[in-house]
């Protein structure tokens, strides 16, 4: 039988309650965690639609306290199965038109930028005079991340969050992160992991490899 309740801790954004092994609740832990839900709870009804897996259906919303329920999707982290069923929802989620929902479109080389500045300012100081120039050289990359065309990305696409069953992709969940933006993002992991050997353009890769590092 299972547990009528199971918390599960290890999210930065929210706390997650399994209940009676059927339902997800997802709790925001801060204000940034607030919108994020409030994005998906616009988005979410209307990609679902769109996709060939399940992403999650929230059955119940609450603004005060917030936090919403969902019904549980059963399946297990992705290590390297159904390589055609991941890109039919890559596709299908890069074709997306996000149109006039309330989903980010930030100036995509400036949060790069961002993180670049954080980088020297907190990083950099503690490096060795080799490790300066190979951040520095890495850190000079993001200034190639341009000349793509903007697509609805998930952007955190991990094994955590595509979950397989019977060796199928079943269901894609997390999607606080998501914004238009890269496409290339969407497959770091996916080609620098389990499936390096997909045929995509060049400097999908290129940039993907760039993300993954």
């Amino acid at each position: 039988m299972a547990a009528p309740l199971v918390e599960i801790d290890d999210g930065w954004d929210f706390k997650v309650l399994i209940l009676d092994g059927e339902w997800v609740m997802r709790i925001p832990r801060s204000e940034l965690s607030i919108e994020e839900l409030e994005k998906e709870i616009e988005l979410l009804p209307e990609l679902g639609p769109a996709l060939p897996v399940a992403i999650p259906r929230f059955e119940h919303v609450s603004r005060r306290p917030p936090y919403v329920v969902y019904r549980l999707i059963r399946g297990e982290p992705l290590h390297d199965e159904d390589p055609d069923g991941i890109r039919v929802f890559l596709d299908a989620l890069h074709s997306f038109d996000a149109g006039d929902l309330r989903v980010p479109r930030p100036g995509w080389q400036e949060i790069y930028r961002a993180h670049v500045r954080d980088w020297r300012r907190v990083v950099t100081p503690l490096l060795d005079a080799d490790e300066r120039r190979r951040g520095d050289a890495l850190m000079g990359e993001i200034e190639t991340l341009a000349d793509f065309a903007p697509r609805l990305v998930h952007c955190d696409l991990g094994p955590s969050h595509l979950l397989c069953r019977d060796g199928r992709l079943v269901g894609v969940v997390d999607w606080g992160d998501a914004k238009v933006g890269d496409p290339a993002i969407d497959y770091a992991w996916l080609l620098n992991g389990p499936f390096p050997d997909w045929d995509v353009d060049e400097d999908l890769r290129r940039r993907a490899r760039i993300y993954h590092r």
